[in-house]
């Protein structure tokens, strides 16, 4: 995964670029200036997309199925997941008679990312985006289906999620955290 948006914009997801500037060495968020963190949360994933149609969307950060080894950190200012760089999931999309090679030429890169010490991350600035249609759901499982609009006139749909579990709490912060 390559930086898949500039650093200005309101939605950003990325891998090495991070390194440093949004988490450390070891994962762990690099706050900006006079940002609190308000709560840490193991195990939840997160899909973005841009527009938010159905047909043909960009994804900016692709969420797995099943278990993750990841952190979400909920800030003053941001909501940052940041996770570990999975190569199984990330290649065995790819793992046809025709995407072979380009499997192989994936993994090498991903264990070469992974051995530099990256991480996938996505922020999201939530006090630039305007809640257009949002969803809420905690039987199962811990989910929040958001559609919103930037600052930038652009068209998001986030779903933030929590594969085992309940987390109450962390799914009320979180939706507290988008403007309505």
């Amino acid at each position: 995964m390559r930086e898949r948006s500039s650093p200005q914009t309101l939605v950003r997801a990325g891998d090495r670029d991070g390194l440093g500037s949004v988490y450390s060495s070891w994962g762990g968020l690099i706050p900006w200036p006079e940002e609190t963190i308000l709560k840490t949360a193991d195990g939840w994933d997160m899909e973005v997309a841009s527009p938010w149609r159905r047909f043909l969307p960009k994804l900016i950060f692709t969420g797995f199925g099943g278990d993750v080894s990841s952190k979400l950190y909920i800030t003053t200012s941001r909501i940052v997941l940041i996770r570990k760089i999975d190569v199984w999931r990330e290649v065995k999309g790819d793992l046809t008679p025709l995407g072979l090679p380009n499997a192989a030429a994936k993994e090498v890169e991903l264990k070469r990312l992974q051995a530099a010490g990256a991480r996938e991350y996505c922020s999201i600035v939530p006090s630039e985006l305007r809640v257009s249609k949002s969803k809420k759901s905690s039987k199962r499982r811990s989910v929040l289906d958001l559609r919103l609009i930037g600052t930038d006139s652009r068209q998001y749909a986030i779903t933030i999620w929590k594969p085992s579990g309940l987390d109450a709490e962390t799914l009320s912060l979180l939706e507290s955290r988008f403007p309505r």
